[in-house]
């Protein structure tokens, strides 16, 4: 009876039977012998969307993602509707990170029913891979109307809360994921991300301190409680983490210049000279390690080295690109025959980086057009023609221009 029927399907529905088989195959692992006999059956017949299906299926398998996709992409054009065919596209899409070709397929599947909770996540997740997160809120809100117990349901809807500013709805919800499921560490450190946002300091170490309960060893939480008692400025309690996480990772330049600081502040001097300069090592600009090496030398009493860090930490706290603000505004002043306010600008744009002595040259230039009396022009001038220069065209020229226009000024009497 059992031959009889098996008989009857293939005489019924060939093309049933040999999906069937190959069904077979791919279920046994059998890949060639799957992908030959689907090239053998769209040879007879090229517009088998299923097949295409199928052969991308293998394909992602062995993950020859984009050979797959042009399969996957052929069965869509063969019949858009279907469903699995859709959902097939929009993953293999996904995995080769072309987001923006996937997020369309998923609104598609989507549509088809919005009240399937995988085509709800599917999407959701698809949104946040374009870091979008107000749609998938939506979505995900539905979804947990719908289903309030599902713990990635909640997990999502409590990370795109967080994303669009919806904390008190965020805290709740990752309190209730936590419960459901302590293992995940992102818990942990999302709901510890809100709470600072709020800067409720107290319950992000809580946050912190109870994941580590189950993560003990977790550098990321370690660091973390280090940077929040540092930001309170209990240096004590942010030394102990500091120094947990120096034994269980590599520690940042971050990690340790906030140890170096600590220490300073809580009066270990030497231990904390000793991680400042080895800081500046790693970024030898940084004008606030600087800074502190040169209040640790203070408080060392070596007061040459103090001044010479606090001097070197004062020439890099401002912005390299300051002066050339204060430079163009001179400059557009000028243009507008401000000279006064140009005047000052300029001058302020020297103070702040004295390598650009073209600065005094513009300073000498603009008191000649602007005043009758020429003796702060010449003084400019001077101060110019005395400055370091660089050996090129054009300081030769303005150079040259300094010192005409200087022997025509005293010709005149000025």
């Amino acid at each position: 009876m059992a031959k009889i029927y098996i008989l009857l399907i293939f005489l019924i529905d060939p093309f049933l039977a040999m999906g069937q088989n190959i069904d077979l195959m791919i279920l046994k692992g059998e890949y060639d012998k799957a992908l030959q006999q689907i090239e053998s059956e769209l040879l007879k017949d090229d517009s088998q969307p299923v097949l295409y299906q199928k052969k991308g299926s293998i394909l992602q398998m062995r993950f020859d993602f984009e050979n797959a996709l042009k399969s996957y992409e052929k069965a869509y054009l063969l019949d858009s509707t279907n469903s699995r065919i859709l959902n097939d596209l929009a993953e293999i899409h996904t995995s080769l990170g072309n987001y923006r070709q996937a997020l369309p397929l998923f609104k598609t599947l989507y549509h088809t029913d919005t009240t399937n909770t995988v085509n709800a996540i599917k999407l959701a997740r698809a949104y946040f891979n374009q870091r979008s997160y107000q749609e998938p809120f939506a979505i995900l809100r539905s979804a947990y109307l719908r289903d309030s117990g599902n713990v990635f349901i909640n997990k999502q809807l409590a990370f795109s809360a967080m994303r669009t500013g919806r904390d008190s709805f965020a805290i709740a919800l990752y309190l209730k994921v936590i419960q459901q499921n302590q293992t995940d560490l992102n818990n942990f450190t999302n709901l510890a991300s809100v709470y600072q946002k709020k800067e409720n300091y107290a319950k992000v170490i809580e946050t912190l301190e109870k994941g580590l309960l189950i993560f003990p060893d977790e550098a990321i939480l370690i660091s973390r409680l280090g940077d929040t008692y540092f930001a309170k400025r209990n240096y004590a309690k942010a030394i102990e983490f500091y120094e947990r996480y120096q034994t269980i990772s590599d520690s940042n330049y971050d990690i340790l210049k906030n140890l170096g600081l600590s220490y300073y502040y809580e009066k270990r001097t030497q231990e904390g000279l000793t991680l400042l300069e080895q800081c500046l090592t790693m970024k030898p600009n940084d004008p606030v390690t600087g800074l502190f090496v040169g209040l640790c030398y203070k408080d060392l009493k070596e007061y040459d080295e103090s001044i010479a860090y606090l001097n070197f930490a004062s020439r890099n706290a401002l912005p390299y690109y300051l002066s050339d603000i204060y430079n163009q505004l001179g400059n557009i002043y000028i243009e507008k025959n401000k000279y006064k306010e140009a005047v000052k600008l300029l001058k302020k744009a020297y103070s702040l980086d004295s390598a650009k002595c073209e600065i005094l040259f513009k300073i000498a230039n603009t008191y000649d057009v602007w005043q009758k009396d020429k003796s702060q022009a010449t003084r400019y001038y001077d101060n110019y023609l005395k400055s370091k220069k660089e050996e090129d065209d054009m300081h030769r020229k303005l150079t040259q221009y300094a010192l005409d226009r200087k022997k025509k000024l005293a010709k005149w009497g000025h």
